[in-house]
């Protein structure tokens, strides 16, 4: 079971890739705006550390996505 969670999170992760880098964010940008560390980002897109609403919420803001729309992205990204 918890195989199944790290691969939602990779899967979740690698989906915040694309969309960071088609709006041109480097990983350090990222950070910055999310009060977090580099490093601390870098986990969360490589899925090592599991994403809470919050953190999710905050993430589409940057993307100037509803939390909505960007989770809609991700279940029909995920389901291709």
């Amino acid at each position: 079971m918890n195989k199944k969670l790290t691969q939602s999170s990779v899967a979740l992760g690698d989906y915040i890739r694309v969309i960071r880098l088609e709006k041109g964010y480097s990983q350090s940008q990222m950070a910055n705006i999310l009060e977090i560390s580099q490093n601390a980002y870098c986990l969360l897109e490589n899925g090592q550390t599991k994403f809470h609403l919050d953190r999710i919420i905050q993430i589409s803001t940057v993307f100037e996505l509803s939390p909505q729309e960007f989770l809609d992205g991700y279940f029909n990204e995920s389901n291709r």
